[in-house]
C-alpha cells in the first residue's frame, strides 16, 4: 500500500476533526467540506501535518534526569 500524500493526510486529520466534534466548528457552526475551506484553512491543516511528520520523524529526545545535588 502507498503511504498516504500530505494532502491525504491532512485532508484525513480534518474529517477526523469533524467526526469527533459532531462535525461543528469551536463557535458551533457546521464544518465546510475540505474543498470549501480556502486555501489559507486548507494550508494550516497540511502545515500541521508537516508538523506531525517532523515529530514523528525527530529522533526521542533524551530524557533528562534531575539534579541530584
Amino acid at each position: 500500500m502507498a503511504r498516504p500524500t500530505r494532502l491525504q493526510l491532512a485532508q484525513g486529520a480534518y474529517t477526523a476533526y469533524g467526526e469527533a466534534t459532531g462535525g461543528l466548528n469551536f463557535q458551533g457552526d457546521p464544518l465546510p467540506e475540505w474543498d470549501d475551506l480556502g486555501g489559507v484553512i486548507q494550508h494550516a491543516w497540511l502545515t500541521a501535518v508537516e508538523e506531525v511528520e517532523r515529530l514523528l520523524l525527530s529522533p526521542a529526545p533524551t530524557p533528562r534526569t534531575p539534579d541530584t545535588d
